[in-house]
């Protein structure tokens, strides 16, 4: 299982290859799937679990972290540590059997009891000046924006993180090797011919 994450400001498409014991969700609506990893923070020492929520139906997607037990957890520095981090995407869409999404730049950092920052508003602003996102795009991530912050605020975004299979977290696998593919190999994300350049 591959996940295909382009970010318009770099050459190359980003390809995050999941162990097949690493889906946790696969269905129309949502993709699901975690890796375990060593912490990067002093703080913590033992490893931590990335889960990966994809959405086809919304313009965001999320990365949630935990700990081994299935605890919903954000370490690091206490005053910049989150434990959601929120992308402004592109709907999922998918390529055979994965998936492919497009970063929109604005990101949502959530942390354990709700409480939440926008980020990155100067980078968004900048792609649509330099003509990285459509102005269908750039429509759609401020609605999905608003939307997010919604489900923030009402604590949807927490149930739906803490809704599947919390027992198999102790279970991901380690990741893959990262790759990049080159743009005009993963049309699904590419400016011009991906879905959402023209249609939203």
């Amino acid at each position: 299982m591959r996940d295909f994450d382009f970010h318009p400001d770099e050459a190359t498409v980003r390809c995050f290859a999941y162990p097949a014991s690493g889906t946790v969700v696969n269905d129309e609506s949502m993709w699901v799937g975690q890796t375990r990893q060593a912490s990067p923070y002093d703080t913590m020492t033992e490893d931590l679990v990335l889960r990966h929520f994809a959405l086809a139906d919304e313009w965001f997607k999320l990365n949630a972290t935990f700990d081994l037990r299935g605890i919903l957890i954000q370490p690091g520095p206490p005053e910049t540590s989150f434990a959601i981090n929120c992308d402004i995407a592109t709907p999922m869409v998918r390529v055979g059997e994965d998936v492919s999404a497009v970063d929109l730049f604005l990101d949502v950092l959530v942390r354990t009891d709700g409480t939440h920052r926008v980020v990155d508003n100067d980078e968004f602003e900048q792609a649509i000046g330099d003509g990285l996102l459509s102005t269908v795009e750039a429509r759609r991530a401020e609605e999905g924006l608003v939307r997010l912050l919604g489900w923030v605020e009402s604590g949807r975004l927490a149930s739906l993180v803490h809704d599947y299979a919390l027992d198999t977290v102790g279970q991901a696998p380690h990741p893959l090797p990262v790759e990049h593919w080159d743009v005009e190999n993963v049309p699904s994300v590419a400016p011009g011919t991906r879905p959402t350049w023209h249609h939203g």
